[in-house]
């Protein structure tokens, strides 16, 4: 069953979404659980982390450093330069893109990675601090752009301090309770519950999505569509500005600056199924699921 699940990781948390979808109630009555099992999701990440890995990644910091500046600072700003024309101040949907620009990538970037042919253990090496970050700089890029009239930056910056500070502190006890090694050799164990914690997480995220689907498809699906232009064209940007870093640095430029951590701002955000904005950033989340099997012919392309 552990290996089944493993097997087909990423079909289980689409369909776990999919649930969420179909079953708007059950959505709605798991929201509660969104900020527990996203620290939990994020815990067990941290502990798949290889320090060897990363080790080799931080001998050579500098481009570990342009990654992460760029991720951090030059894709929010990016965003927010070639949207605030064509979109009016207030809008949700200019809201929405600014603070998924803004959201750091997916703990488990280094999964991508090697779906995609990209560099898992640089993308480790982003990914951490960019999160440990998150509870700063997510609020702070929503007031500087002046983008937070819609959000309580203090509650999200609160929900975002206790998911990564609690999934920081349970990696911390679970490693100086059993060790590298036994962690290490509990890596399938580990996996297995990634994936379910990730899908445990994949249905409260899609609280909201179901009663608007069925209230406005069109409308919903205007939201999904502008959420996968937005990550693809994040993807080809990243590309362009690494273009010339090691073919596998820049395909992970291309990854991470597109691929964020959908379910960490949606724990973060209040009311996000009530709210258009919460709505944009779950079909952004939703998209997530379907980008692999979009771009995987051009990383296989770019990769020869």
């Amino acid at each position: 069953m552990s290996a089944w699940v493993r097997r087909h990781g990423m079909a289980l948390i689409a369909a776990a979404a999919l649930l969420g979808i179909a079953l708007p109630d059950l959505a709605s009555a798991t929201r509660p659980l969104m900020l527990p099992v996203s620290m939990l999701a994020m815990g067990l990440a941290l502990l798949r982390v290889e320090p060897a890995a990363l080790m080799g990644v931080l001998r050579r910091p500098l481009l570990a450093m342009l990654l992460l500046g760029w991720v951090t600072l030059g894709v929010p700003l990016l965003v927010f330069a070639a949207l605030s024309p064509l979109l009016a101040a207030g809008s949700a949907f200019l809201v929405a893109a600014v603070l998924i620009a803004a959201t750091p990538s997916v703990l488990s970037a280094a999964v991508f990675a090697i779906l995609l042919g990209a560099d898992a253990a640089l993308l480790t090496v982003v990914a951490i601090p960019s999160n440990a970050l998150a509870p700063l700089w997510l609020p702070s890029v929503a007031a500087l752009m002046g983008v937070s009239a819609q959000l309580d930056t203090f509650a999200m910056a609160l929900r975002l301090a206790l998911i990564v500070g609690g999934a920081f502190a349970m990696a911390g006890i679970a490693l100086r309770l059993f060790g590298r090694p036994a962690i290490r050799a509990a890596a399938p164990p580990l996996d297995t519950a990634i994936v379910l914690a990730v899908a445990g997480s994949a249905v409260p995220a899609m609280d909201g999505v179901g009663l608007a689907l069925a209230a406005s498809p069109l409308g919903f699906l205007a939201m999904l569509g502008f959420a996968l232009v937005l990550n693809l064209a994040l993807q080809a940007v990243g590309l362009l500005v690494f273009v010339a870093a090691p073919r596998r640095a820049a395909l992970s430029a291309a990854l991470v600056s597109g691929t964020r951590n959908m379910v960490l701002l949606l724990a973060a955000l209040p009311d996000a199924g009530g709210s258009e904005i919460g709505l944009i950033v779950a079909a952004a989340q939703l998209s997530l699921y379907v980008m692999p099997m979009l771009v995987a012919p051009a990383y296989r392309w770019l990769n020869r």
